[in-house]
């Protein structure tokens, strides 16, 4: 997980109708509380359009390579794009249904991550918003030669991340080994370099890689390793 910029505007569809589906969505739960009736999907599922889509594959890579707003892994390698709701727009008919069109609480997620998590939300130490919170603050790496590459974390914030996202899934701890070898090896060979001009572009490809897959390991290795400038 890192921080990205939730720059794109609005999705057009959210922006024309993300009101009025509200208001209908409450009037649906509102009437089912009263007759014990089933709210219909239909009520929850109207932001699933392609440009709401689109933004947020935008947000988190891009058309061809958008990656998950919790594991960062590659989405297209492991499944299809989910739009994920931080805040879930249901558990019970009570939570957050007003947040179900917000463009804030839209994220963009892979199958595994989105799943595990389904409508679990901590109100005290909530799980991390990529947009908004300093990830490096609450999420670090640690590496066990055996086991792979964990989430360390920082925070209870951070706890609840990799808890309700289930971010050291023994998958994700062995791909991110791989990247920690890969990395390690471009970073010892810039440090033998030491003043040579390649260095300059040595590192831009490191820098570069940091927004693909994984590349919050690839910039926490950068930073411990005291190349990141």
């Amino acid at each position: 997980m890192r921080k990205v910029n939730r720059t794109n505007p609005q999705p057009q569809s959210l922006a024309k109708n993300g009101d009025k589906w509200t208001k209908e969505l409450l009037k649906a739960i509102n009437e089912s509380k009263k007759d014990g009736s089933k709210v219909p999907d239909k009520f929850y599922n109207k932001y699933k359009k392609p440009d709401v889509l689109k933004e947020l594959k935008q947000i988190y890579g891009d058309d061809t390579y958008s990656y998950c707003c919790y594991c960062e892994s590659i989405i297209n390698d492991v499944g299809y794009e989910q739009i994920e709701h931080r805040m879930p727009r249901r558990k019970t008919l009570d939570q957050y249904p007003e947040k179900t069109f917000d463009w804030k609480n839209l994220h963009l997620a892979c199958a595994k991550c989105n799943g595990h998590k389904g409508n679990e939300y901590d109100e005290v130490n909530p799980i991390l918003d990529a947009t908004i919170d300093d990830i490096e603050k609450h999420l670090s790496y640690k590496m066990n030669p055996v086991f792979g590459v964990y989430r360390e974390t920082l925070s209870q914030q951070g706890i609840t991340t990799v808890k309700h996202a289930d971010l050291d899934r023994e998958p994700l701890r062995t791909a991110r080994r791989k990247i920690w070898f890969e990395t390690m090896e471009a970073i010892d060979r810039i440090i033998e370099l030491n003043n040579d001009p390649r260095v300059y572009t040595a590192k831009k490809e490191l820098r570069h890689l940091c927004e693909y897959e994984h590349g919050s390991l690839i910039k926490h290795l950068m930073v411990k390793k005291k190349i990141w400038d």
